[in-house]
């Protein structure tokens, strides 16, 4: 006997699925953003594109001693990008979502050129 999806099978799926796929593009996000991010920098001799790319881990490895935390947050941002991306329940939402998200990376951006000039 075969059982055909409902409509609450085929919600329940996606609930689960969709952030699974947001971490994977998330993941493969992070790393061309580190391939062509590091070209740039051996390009210019300068580690203004890293800073770019990921200004979280760059302000931490620019302010403190703590190398292992500034590669989490290096290996993790795309993937909290797009998860939170993914959390949203219209376009509309997501819309808004990526909007916060790019002004509060510009603003991460400002920070690292500001803090860590050297």
């Amino acid at each position: 006997m075969t059982k055909t999806m409902t409509t609450q099978d085929k919600t329940n799926l996606r609930r689960i699925l969709l952030p699974l796929v947001a971490v994977l593009v998330g993941t493969l996000l992070t790393a061309a953003a580190f391939f062509l991010a590091g070209f740039a920098s051996a390009a210019c001799h300068c580690p203004r594109p890293i800073a770019v790319a990921f200004p979280y881990a760059t302000i931490v490895w620019g302010t403190t001693q703590k190398q292992s935390l500034g590669g989490a947050l290096l290996a993790f941002q795309f993937p909290v990008y797009a998860l939170i991306l993914a959390l949203g329940k219209s376009r509309a939402i997501r819309a808004r979502y990526a909007k916060i998200l790019a002004g509060v990376h510009v603003l991460a951006v400002v920070i690292v050129w500001l803090v860590c000039k050297g």
